[in-house]
């Protein structure tokens, strides 16, 4: 099984949202990839409004768990999505070309229509990056 990493400075909205996404497009479609998610500097909890953005979705995001990121598991991954958080010079260049930057808002404190707006960019891009896969 190949594995994905989504990762953001807290873990605590744009990078779960990714994981639960990409996981249940994932599944939906057969594809023999798993994602996960992690934080530069993680949060003590998962926004709660991003919660009730994935909720309209019908994705439960109540019992996902804030992760960190440790840079020695980079290895396992065969992409790395980056929103912004991680700093490409800083791996070997094999790493370098696992990782790939979105330029998406930071949904911290925004309202819920504003959470909608990047809920939706993020599983488009999901959705277009598992129609590459399959």
């Amino acid at each position: 099984m190949k594995k994905i990493l989504f990762i953001c400075a807290e873990n605590a909205g744009r990078s779960q949202m990714a994981e639960a996404f990409f996981n249940f497009y994932a599944k939906e479609n057969k594809l023999d990839w798993i994602a996960e998610s992690n934080g530069t500097t993680p949060a003590d909890k998962i926004n709660p409004v991003v919660i009730e953005a994935m909720a309209e979705k019908d994705i439960d995001l109540d019992n996902a768990k804030i992760k960190k990121f440790n840079s020695n598991e980079v290895d396992q991954y065969e992409k790395i999505i980056s929103f912004g958080c991680i700093v490409k010079s800083f791996f070997d260049i094999e790493i370098q070309n696992k990782i790939e930057e979105w330029h998406i808002e930071d949904p911290h404190q925004e309202s819920l229509e504003k959470i909608r707006l990047i809920r939706d960019e993020i599983e488009k891009r999901i959705v277009n990056f598992i129609g590459e896969k399959i």
